[in-house]
């Protein structure tokens, strides 16, 4: 995949994503839903990262054809992902922080909004995974693109978010397990902070130079 490829499915999703957000927001003010509003504003910080992606191949194309600057057009790929995995690590460290908040504050859940909200976030994301295809563009040994790999992470972040609350909101709508929630929030953000640790190591070792032994 080129990087003008990878360029144009990034800001196919980011439009999607905006137009999701749109929609969840007008529809959560019109039903008075706090979990669609949420979620609306939670796709915008999405929309913002994956922005992030896409202004690095435009920078990227530029610089490429400069005769002024001399610069590894790479590390710009590298040092968008590594922004973007920094706000990555962000998300999953205000997913652990709020589940885990739930267990000593627990507030009641209305379940039917909150499932529509999931299924419709489960939904655009994996329209979004499957639009990008990273399966094809990071497994080039010899090149990774972090900066797409980033953008990849956060929308299956977003996605495994959506699963495991789909799960747990039916788990405590027709069994009466709430606590599973929490439960789940927290797995989420653990698991979210991993992937964002991993990325941050591997993007801080190409921008520092760090050459194996």
């Amino acid at each position: 995949m080129s990087n003008n490829e990878a360029k144009n499915k990034t800001l196919l999703v980011i439009i999607l994503t905006l137009v999701t957000m749109v929609f969840e927001i007008f529809f959560g003010i019109v039903t008075r839903s706090m979990a669609l509003t949420a979620d609306g504003w939670h796709m915008g910080t999405h929309a913002f990262a994956l922005s992030i992606t896409f202004f690095a191949y435009i920078l990227s194309a530029k610089l490429s054809k400069s005769e002024k600057y001399k610069i590894n057009v790479d590390k710009i790929g590298t040092l968008a992902g590594f922004a973007s995995s920094i706000l990555l690590g962000i998300t999953g460290v205000w997913i652990l922080f709020e589940s885990l908040a739930r267990f000593f504050n627990p507030y009641e859940i209305h379940f039917n909004d909150a499932i529509i909200v999931a299924v419709i976030g489960l939904v655009v994301n994996l329209l979004s995974i499957f639009i990008m295809g990273v399966k094809s563009h990071h497994h080039n040994h010899e090149h990774k693109d972090y900066n797409f790999l980033a953008a990849y992470m956060h929308i299956l972040a977003d996605a495994l978010t959506s699963l495991f609350a789909i799960f747990a909101l039916l788990a405590g709508k027709f069994f009466g397990l709430v606590f599973l929630d929490p439960c789940v929030g927290v797995i989420g953000g653990v698991m979210i902070c991993l992937w964002a640790y991993n990325l941050i190591k591997s993007t801080s070792i190409i921008l520092l130079g760090v050459q194996s032994k």
